[in-house]
């Protein structure tokens, strides 16, 4: 019987693996090899990659009616339907058309809010998969500076606040990892306190984006979305590269690995280690002081279903970012030490991040979801004069959440979501000075969307409505000690502002033919003002600022039109965008005349006007030669923005700024990359309060990377020259202009990245 039984156990195993058949072939493009091309099947954890010359082997597949996705950067992805007959070994060859373009008008943007391609909203997309890109010093916005309309604003490297058609701040919203984020807006010297790491591309929204995603959303949205590379790997899989940046002798270390079984369950982990010393400047100079490092661990898992998806995701950031002085440029002053000088000197920024985040999305027949909740603690302090003394700290623990549920069938397609938030921001208690007190901030917003797709037309309006408390509190034994006075001199030192209103939104895409489409949107926007603009009331420590803010703003609010053109064919496409803004109670943060003797301190308030905003943006993109082999890329953004009441140019705007790329694929792989690009700023000669012109500037960058392919696996070199004039120059934007401290000079990066 024991025989017996283990020849029937051996005929079922056979019998099992003989219902499996076997899927090979190549994949090519007018006549050549697509390297490293996905193919995978479909509502399936099978998958598996083509090699250098674009075969491949897909194993182990049920018999049975299958759908076969194929895909590859630069082209058109690609399906089609195969039947597997038990024990079958099928041979099937693809041919995949290139793509010069990533519009894709059904492409989902974000799936918290429904926003896709053809949305009437300008949207646009940069990878952060290219190996020129890894490692930049200023992150994430050293890459996202080539989006035609952004700009960032500079205080050293690894600090930059990004800029959306002239407006920045805390008027951009960034979403990372599905949270918004709402620690950065203690002011102009603190970044994102993020990085690229494990980001795939950045989705820029451009203008008033407040009815889909709330206070802040004025000028724009930043969002970043996660590389799920993991998702279609059955084994083991991920990256590990490093980078060095000769202007600041640093380094940058990271790597990503994830794996996906075949019941749907993935796991995957991102790590990174970045070190930089004192950059120097086109003259050779060492900014002293302007050293940073970072830890950033990432880890995710969750399940990918047909109708269900979701994702655990927890992230650290560990920041020291060194704060570069305003005497920086008095050689008595500065704070340059030796060359390959790492350690932290005072005064530095000491960033701590904890993100939590859950991300959920079903579809049903009739309806779908999509759930996201999130916890976010912020730890900042700023060490000024003691290595053990804190002079300025603030804990922020922010929780958010954004349901929605959409009825995707019938003529007209609906949304309704809701979103919140609640801040509790707390002064660190052992801290040397109080420049905002502590503070909760509950928001609540709810928002329909609706659609009507009539072929060439698409029709999308959206009506938000949002409730904002904002309760100040300096009745801790901190802050009495210290004074901190709150606007009104309340006996309870408590003291509560209330926000509310309505925003809306009215588009339409017109799609004319295959080549032309045309974007029109009205939206209005609006901004509460945030803890420092309302309550602050004390020095900052590392400026020479007493700041002070005003409780009885009201909320920023903004009417916009946009209109974009796209035109496009196989190998050329242009893009034309123009807007128009106007920003009730603007607000802006400027000197006064008072100075406090005792202190030393100049006296800045912040204040409120009306302004207009107003400019285009465009972007033409070429390929030339057989293959597409030859790109050219030229861009541009031009914005003027005026202060209405007072009768005079707004402050803090970008210049006019052009971009001309030449990119070139070599070798019949097309694994040789080599580029030039070319950075033109305009003279700022529109200068705004307490603002002086500023001089333009050009700079050239220079690249060229090789691919080496090691069996399946895949070796990424790059060299890339940032600023290869060394060219000396102080930006508008920078928030050392007033005390002329200049950016860094040519800069050598070196890349490598291993992908397994």
């Amino acid at each position: 019987m024991k025989q017996l039984a283990t020849v029937i156990l051996i005929l079922m195993v056979f019998s099992g693996f003989a219902q499996e058949g076997k899927l090979l072939g190549r994949i090519t493009s007018e006549g050549s090899p697509v390297s490293f091309a996905n193919i995978y099947i479909e509502n399936s954890d099978l998958g598996t990659t083509a090699d250098k010359n674009g075969n491949f082997i897909l194993e182990n597949i049920p018999s049975g009616n299958h759908s076969i996705q194929v895909s590859a950067i630069g082209f058109k992805k690609l399906s089609r339907e195969i039947v597997i007959t038990k024990g079958q070994i099928k041979t099937q060859n693809f041919k995949l058309e290139e793509s010069s373009s990533e519009l894709d008008e059904v492409l989902i943007v974000d799936t918290q809010t429904g926003l896709t391609r053809r949305t009437p909203y300008n949207v646009s997309s940069i990878s952060m998969q290219g190996i020129e890109n890894k490692g930049n010093p200023n992150g994430m916005m050293g890459s996202l500076r080539e989006v035609p309309g952004v700009y960032g604003a500079e205080f050293g490297q690894g600090i930059v606040k990004p800029f959306i058609r002239g407006l920045g701040f805390s008027r951009v919203v960034t979403i990372y990892q599905g949270n918004k984020l709402e620690n950065h807006q203690w002011g102009a010297d603190h970044g994102l306190g993020i990085n690229d790491l494990g980001i795939k591309k950045v989705e820029v929204i451009k203008g008033p984006a407040s009815v889909l995603y709330g206070s802040g959303a004025l000028g724009g949205v930043l969002l970043a979305q996660d590389d799920e590379f993991y998702k279609n790997s059955t084994k083991i899989s991920g990256n590990i590269g490093t980078t060095f940046n000769n202007i600041s002798n640093g380094v940058r270390t990271y790597a990503s690995i994830g794996k996906s079984f075949r019941n749907g369950i993935f796991i995957a982990t991102d790590l990174a280690f970045e070190n930089h010393a004192d950059y120097k400047n086109g003259d050779d100079r060492i900014i002293g002081n302007s050293r940073f490092n970072t830890k950033t661990l990432r880890v995710h898992t969750g399940i990918e279903k047909e109708d269900f998806q979701n994702k655990l995701s927890f992230s650290f950031n560990d920041q020291n970012l060194g704060i570069i002085l305003d005497e920086e440029m008095q050689n008595s002053q500065s704070l340059a030490t030796t060359r390959n000088d790492r350690e932290m000197q005072l005064p530095f920024q000491e960033v701590k991040d904890y993100l939590l985040s859950y991300n959920q999305n079903t579809q049903h027949e009739k309806f779908e979801t999509s759930l996201h909740l999130s916890h976010h603690s912020n730890n900042r302090k700023e060490i000024e004069q003691d290595f053990n003394l804190v002079d300025l700290g603030l804990q922020q623990n922010h929780t958010f959440y954004n349901a929605r549920i959409s009825l995707p069938n019938g003529k007209i397609k609906h949304s309704l979501g809701a979103q919140g938030s609640f801040v509790k921001t707390e002064n660190i208690k052992n801290s040397q000075e109080f420049l905002i007190p502590d503070a909760d901030v509950f928001e609540s917003g709810l928002y329909y969307l609706a659609s009507l797709d009539l072929d060439s037309w698409f029709f999308q309006g959206a009506l938000r409505y949002d409730y904002r408390e904002v309760t100040a509190d300096a009745s801790s034994p901190e802050l009495i000690t210290d004074e901190f006075i709150l606007p009104g001199n309340p006996e309870n030192r408590k003291l509560s502002r209330n926000f509310n209103g309505f925003t809306g939104s009215m588009g339409a895409t017109k799609k004319f033919n295959e080549r032309n489409q045309l974007k029109l949107n009205f939206s209005t926007g609006f901004r509460a003002p945030d803890l420092a603009e309302l309550f602050s009331n004390g020095p900052h420590p590392g400026t020479s600022r007493f700041e002070k803010g005003n409780d009885q703003f009201g909320r920023e609010q903004s009417l916009q039109a946009d209109v974009s053109y796209t035109y496009r064919n196989k190998r050329f496409e242009s893009t034309f965008s123009a807007f128009g803004s106007r920003v009730n109670n603007y607000i802006y943060f400027t000197a006064t005349d008072e100075t406090l003797p005792e202190e030393n301190l100049e006296v800045w308030s912040y204040l409120q006007t009306n302004a207009n905003l107003y400019g285009f943006e465009f972007e033409l993109k070429h390929s030339w030669l057989n293959q597409q082999r030859l790109e050219t890329k030229f861009s541009g953004a031009i914005v003027r923005a005026e202060d209405l009441k007072n009768d005079r140019n707004l402050s803090f705007i970008p210049p006019d700024n052009f971009n001309l790329e030449v990119g070139y694929f070599g070798l019949n792989d097309r694994s040789l990359y080599a580029f030039s690009k070319m950075r033109v700023i305009r003279d700022q000669d529109r200068a705004g309060l307490n603002e002086e012109t500023t001089a333009g500037y050009t700079l050239l960058n220079l690249g060229i990377s090789k691919k080496f392919n090691i069996g399946k696996d895949q070796l990424k070199t790059g060299i890339t020259v940032y600023n290869a004039l060394n060219k000396t120059y102080v930006d508008h934007m920078s928030i050392l202009r007033a005390f002329n401290v200049s950016s860094p000079g040519r800069n050598f990066m070196l890349n490598v990245k291993y992908n397994f």
